[in-house]
């Protein structure tokens, strides 16, 4: 475990404090290891990396019979901001350079649906330098910015029981780039008083070269 970085989730201000060990390639186009959860693996192994409300789950499963559950619960207080949110999620890095380009694809499903807003599941590409503080965040296919954006995600629209394409378009490095994290991720600031999540399964992170795309090289 070597750094604790910021994930910028969305528009609201979260933090969270996790270790960016580097993941092994699982073969040569997507880059994740296990990429739909059945082998479980540890992170010294090359595997997932997990945080706050983040297991393995056999109860859905877009291929194979495992996928990643990423849940918490919001709570309503009677004071300023007048709730309690949650982030959790899982994540493997890779060494990035400066101007490399980068995307995340996979599914994501709710099966009762969530409630409350902001309520949502996304996969997300973020930069990191060598000394890991966060250079940016993109999970929007089409975003001409490095900063997060909530779409691309599974939210309180979005039908139940439905496996949803989840995709962040093309993703480029900044200036002073070291790493590149893959991220599901679960963000809940609802107040809904209710444990809910979003499972994710079947990833691929891919480096692009001049204008392939993940479902072209």
């Amino acid at each position: 475990m070597k750094n604790k970085t910021i994930v910028l989730c969305t528009a609201l201000l979260c933090t969270l404090l996790i270790s960016t060990p580097r993941a092994a390639h699982a073969d040569v186009d997507n880059l994740l290891s296990d990429t739909s959860f059945e082998l479980k693996l540890p992170p010294d192994q090359g595997g997932w990396i997990l945080f706050d409300e983040s297991m393995f789950s056999p109860d859905e499963a877009h291929s194979g019979s495992q996928s990643m559950f990423n849940w918490g619960f919001s709570r309503s207080v009677p004071y300023p901001p007048y709730f309690v949110g949650t982030v959790s999620g899982s994540f493997q890095e890779f060494p990035a350079g400066p101007g490399s380009r980068w995307q995340l694809t996979g599914y994501g499903v709710t099966p009762t649906g969530l409630k409350g807003a902001p309520a949502f599941g996304i996969v997300q590409v973020s930069f990191f330098d060598a000394l890991g503080n966060d250079l940016g965040t993109v999970e929007t296919a089409g975003s001409s910015t490095p900063l997060a954006r909530t779409s691309n995600k599974v939210n309180s629209q979005t039908p139940a029981g439905e496996w949803i394409f989840l995709d962040t378009g093309i993703a480029t490095a900044p200036k002073g780039t070291a790493t590149v994290q893959a991220f599901t991720l679960y963000v809940d600031f609802s107040g809904s008083d209710t444990s809910q999540g979003v499972y994710f399964d079947d990833l691929n992170l891919c480096a692009l070269k001049d204008d392939s795309t993940c479902e072209s090289i």
